[in-house]
């Protein structure tokens, strides 16, 4: 058997995120360890595990029964083998520390949609939080993935309630692409009210699962495909998380990735944003976003995006020099004042408040009238540009 029909055979017989075949895979090739396996000269549960699955069958037959199945269900399977194999899943295998339940590179993944997985997650983030998520936290996930979108970045998710279904929206609306990692079969939508949502992801970007079709999530699962959702991205935003949460827990695969983590943070007394918070206090270092263009700028090449800070409002008397600014403040409100009680409130040579005083008029801040000043009805407004009557 070739290499990408070995790769789908195991992922057939042994289950995603498997220690003892990723440990395998690491010292030898895919077809060594299908050998290993299925003639019991390997040792473990999975082996046992694997020969059961596979029963009377030849693997060469459960792969061509699996590639037909696939096909009627409109989806295809994409190993390493094959140009669609998104690169950043390899970063996978560097994860072996024996501590880990799941780990390694997935051996196939099931991919439902019209895009090309791997130019769909070339310029990509997976932005994730808590299912039961607050108003504040739907509505950050929904603004972040449409500003995303809206600059030709693919949104990576869970297609879980809350936080996961507010961005997979928010990319859509914003007339981008988005990924749903699965933890059961594409074939299986769950949660059921999503239906319409998987259906839209596919028309635009992909349904992608490291199980067949016909398995269904169970809770370990979740577990298991979130490290796929952390390898995929550039990066991976935390909008929302409780502090037993796996969205912490893919943040934490993330950062073991080399991965950027940001954090979109949420009020002090929020037990939505807990987890988030902790996630601030290490030990991984983590960067705050509030905008689409944060994120972008954060997984930019240095140099390349430099995002403007958010702007506050100009003033038109920003750039008044400190003596034309106290010369305006003593200018009254109500009243006509001579400029040489102006000059004596401002604490500024007469000569001085002569010449301010003109500019302060040819600028519209100030109005005269038989050599008496007041405050103009009719300034400047804040989003005016700014005059510089007051000179450095």
């Amino acid at each position: 058997m070739e290499e990408r029909d070995c790769l789908i055979a195991l992922s057939l017989l042994t289950e995603p995120g498997d220690h003892t075949v990723a440990t395998a895979l690491a010292e030898t090739t895919p077809g060594d360890v299908l050998e290993q396996l299925l003639s019991g000269g390997h040792d473990s549960s999975t082996s046992v595990v694997a020969r059961e699955r596979l029963g009377r069958r030849r693997p060469v037959d459960l792969v061509e029964e699996a590639v037909t199945d696939a096909a009627a269900g409109d989806a295809r399977m994409v190993t390493r083998a094959d140009a669609e194999w998104p690169n950043r899943l390899d970063d996978l295998s560097e994860l072996f520390d024996e501590s880990d339940t799941f780990t390694g590179t997935p051996l196939c993944l099931w991919i439902r949609g019209v895009a090309d997985l791997r130019r769909l997650t070339e310029q990509s983030v997976a932005l994730i939080g808590a299912r039961a998520c607050s108003s504040y936290g739907a509505h950050a996930a929904t603004e972040l993935s449409h500003g995303l979108a809206d600059r030709g970045w693919t949104v990576i998710s869970g297609g879980a309630f809350g936080i996961d279904a507010a961005a997979h929206r928010g990319a859509l609306n914003g007339g981008g692409s988005t990924v749903c990692v699965l933890a059961g079969g594409i074939d299986h939508v769950y949660p059921a009210e999503h239906a319409e949502l998987f259906e839209r992801i596919s028309h635009t970007g992909a349904l992608v699962s490291e199980w067949p079709p016909g398995q269904t999530p169970r809770r370990y699962r979740f577990l298991v495909r979130n490290r796929v959702i952390a390898a995929l991205g550039l990066g991976t935003v935390v909008v929302e998380a409780g502090l037993r949460s796996g969205s912490r827990q893919t943040a934490r695969v993330a950062a073991e990735l080399d991965r950027t983590v940001m954090i979109v943070p949420g009020p002090i007394t929020s037990r939505s944003s807990v987890g988030v918070h902790q996630l601030a206090r290490g030990p991984a270092p983590v960067r705050v976003v509030t905008r689409a263009g944060e994120i972008v700028e954060d997984l930019s090449p240095i140099g390349e995006l430099c995002e403007p800070p958010p702007g506050s409002t100009t003033r038109p008397t920003d750039r008044l020099s400190p003596e034309a600014g106290r010369v305006l403040d003593s200018v009254p409100i109500r009243s006509a004042s001579t400029a040489a009680r102006i000059a004596a409130q401002a604490g500024v040579p007469m000569v001085d408040a002569d010449r301010i005083l003109a500019r302060l008029v040819s600028a519209g801040f100030v109005e005269v009238d038989d050599g008496r000043f007041q405050l103009s009805r009719h300034r400047p407004r804040a989003d005016q540009p700014s005059p510089d009557p007051g000179g450095p």
